[in-house]
Formats: structure tokens, sequence, C-alpha cells
């Protein structure tokens, strides 16, 4: 895992809720939800972006997994109403798992995983976070929050 600067990966707010995706200070045609990157690190081919809403009192975590193409294979958000979230103390433990805290003191790891591996929804929810897809995940994520 590589963290990448602002030179070579940013965003910039194209709305209230998206962002534009910009690799080498090029434009691309690609959006994320969140408006404030608030990390972007390079595993493999892979992109994992960290992004915030910058609203507060209410911010929410967004992490999107991107293929090479920048295409997204994977995303979850973490927080809730009315929980107020600061992304920080992250660290690479491995080529693939990354831990951080975010809302309160909860610590959260999270793991790339090499294939798509099935949810059980509802059953594999961790409180607190939500999926757009949730049948499978690409990027498993682990902790124990109080939200």
């Amino acid at each position: 895992m590589i963290i990448l600067k602002s030179q070579v990966f940013k965003t910039i707010p194209k709305s209230a809720e998206q962002s534009c995706i910009f690799l080498n200070n090029t434009q691309t045609d690609k959006v994320v939800d969140g408006t404030y990157l608030e990390l972007c690190i390079k595993a493999g081919c892979k992109y994992l972006v960290f992004m915030t809403d910058d609203t507060p009192y209410e911010d929410m975590l967004h992490i999107h997994l991107l293929n090479e193409h920048l295409d997204i294979v994977d995303s979850a958000t973490i927080g809730s109403m009315y929980s107020m979230g600061s992304f920080r103390n992250y660290n690479i433990q491995n080529s693939n798992t990354l831990t951080f805290h975010f809302i309160g003191d909860t610590k959260w790891k999270i793991e790339i995983l090499d294939s798509k591996e099935f949810l059980f929804p509802l059953i594999s929810s961790l409180k607190g976070v939500s999926r757009k897809n949730i049948f499978y995940q690409y990027i498993k994520i682990y902790s124990n929050p109080s939200l």
C-alpha cells in the first residue's frame, strides 16, 4: 500500500454529495460520493479512497475501492445521523490492511480482499456501516462501534 499525494490523486467537489476524480492532474469522467478527500491509497492496481461529506455534526466516511480504470468495485459508508466523525490515526498494517479511527474512539480495520466475498444481508452488516451492494464485498470492514 502506498499513500498517494494530491499531485497524483485528488478530488474536486462536483455537487454537495459527489466529487470528480483527477489522476496526475488530469480530470477523469469518474465521480465518487463525498466532497472532501481524506486519503487515497494505492494497493497494487487498485485505489482505496476515503471521502467525507464535510458536514459538521453529521459527517459520514465514504470508503471506495476503485479498479485501475477508476471504476467503483465496492463502496461502504460509515456514520449515522447526528454522529460526529473525524478521520484520523490511519496506519497501514500490511499490503492489504489499514486501520483508522472515525467517530469517537472507534478503531476500524479495512481489508482489501483478493476476490469478492458473499455477504449475508443484515447478518453481515456492522452497526453504522451501509453499503449500496449488500450481496458481496471486495473490502471487509472490522470494528465494534458504539454508534
